[in-house]
């Protein structure tokens, strides 16, 4: 690490004196119910945020308070076969953000730094060569990047030629040689009208500072064959994006879905991952936001387990997880884990609350870090083993 990252790194041990850590508040543990695990957090705009691994009953095992400070989507992560934490840590402006993207040892030290990316997504895969049998990591990592287009379409007043608009990237990044295998540009693939989020606000497309964020990449997967899912909130739409050439394979959701849901709906959605790619039977998981503070909530949010038949262009609701309270909103973040025996963790954005359910469906672990109508969240909650800091 640079000598000014480390004076900013150890000047948090002095900030961490000042403050007091949150607090895990169990609300419901049911015995025998529970996956054995620890809870990942990163609670932000709450005193002593920073990153944070609490046990099941609400004691805190790790504090990053004097080491980091407020960081984003801290969660242990692999790399060189070996386990090391992953987190982000910068500057958030109107929704996304400009920092680093740090993988850390098992002392908490800083191993890898992936700089000028957003905060969305941090997501490292592992491939194999047959051939030589040597694993690769692969990090999956977003930024936002404001352009200029004309936009007067979307009534924006300015001169049509000085329009900004977020073009999102994803990059798929070589962690040992750090350079870019794969770099995918929302501009090049999605038609501005594809946007459910008009100019307005802060991102009314008027300025670089307010440039219209059509897109938000949420998350980044990518499947075994190569093929990436991406997700975006503000068009409410689930891609596939090849990994040979960037073309979209098929839309699920928004306003060109590829597929019918049957039943079903979500919108404004997080952390869409692949929980299996089977055949023409791709299984989803997501976290449904339902509301984006932009328009009209659709719903409550919820986490949902989502089944695409490419063959019979058709999605269906497996399981839906609903949050103990309904009529409250969850308009930022949120995650969904799918856990062993088929239990399911949910962080839940801006309700700083988890919850872990049981398959069915049955709530069978809640906790809070802060009171809801407070400006406290965590970008996401991940549960794991904690084997603490060495």
């Amino acid at each position: 690490m640079h000598l000014a990252g480390t004076i900013a790194w150890l000047s948090f041990g002095l900030l961490a004196a000042t403050q007091s850590p949150p607090t895990l508040t169990v609300e419901k543990n049911v015995a025998g119910a529970v996956i054995p695990g620890s809870i990942y957090l990163a609670p932000n705009k709450i005193p002593g945020a920073a990153p944070y691994v609490f046990n099941l009953t609400g004691s805190t095992v790790f504090s990053g308070l004097a080491k980091t400070g407020p960081v984003h989507n801290f969660h242990p992560c692999t790399y060189n076969k070996t386990e090391h934490f992953c987190l982000w840590k910068g500057t958030v402006t109107i929704g996304y953000g400009s920092g680093d993207a740090l993988v850390l040892d098992r002392q908490f030290r800083v191993v890898k730094t992936l700089p000028n990316v957003d905060f969305h997504e941090f997501n490292i895969k592992q491939s194999l060569n047959p051939t030589n049998g040597k694993v690769t990591d692969t990090a999956l990592l977003t930024s936002y990047i404001p352009v200029q287009r004309d936009l007067s379409a979307f009534g924006v007043p300015n001169d049509p030629s000085q329009g900004w608009v977020i073009d999102c990237h994803f990059r798929a990044v070589d962690l040992d040689s750090g350079k870019t295998v794969f770099d995918w540009s929302s501009l090049d693939h999605v038609p501005l009208s594809e946007s459910l989020v008009l100019p307005t606000g802060g991102i009314n497309g008027q300025s670089q500072q307010f440039a219209w964020d059509y897109f938000h990449m949420s998350s980044v997967d990518r499947l075994s064959s190569g093929d990436y899912i991406v997700s975006s909130r503000h068009t409410s739409t689930i891609y596939r994006v090849s990994g040979k050439d960037g073309s979209i394979t098929w839309r699920l959701g928004g306003k060109a879905s590829t597929f019918t849901l049957e039943g079903f709906k979500f919108s404004s959605q997080h952390h869409v991952r692949v929980i299996s790619d089977v055949g023409n039977v791709l299984t989803l998981s997501l976290f449904d936001n339902a509301y984006n503070a932009f328009t009209p909530p659709q719903g409550d949010p919820s986490g949902k387990i989502i089944e695409v038949d490419v063959a019979t262009k058709t999605a269906r609701l497996l399981r839906q997880y609903n949050f103990p309270e309904a009529g409250l909103e969850a308009y930022d973040g949120g995650s969904l884990m799918v856990l062993p025996k088929g239990n399911v963790f949910i962080g839940w954005g801006s309700l700083p609350y988890v919850t872990e359910f049981t398959s069915d469906g049955q709530l069978v672990y809640s906790a809070r870090f802060a009171v809801y109508g407070s400006s406290a969240f965590s970008y996401r909650a991940f549960k794991a083993p904690f084997r603490g800091i060495t």
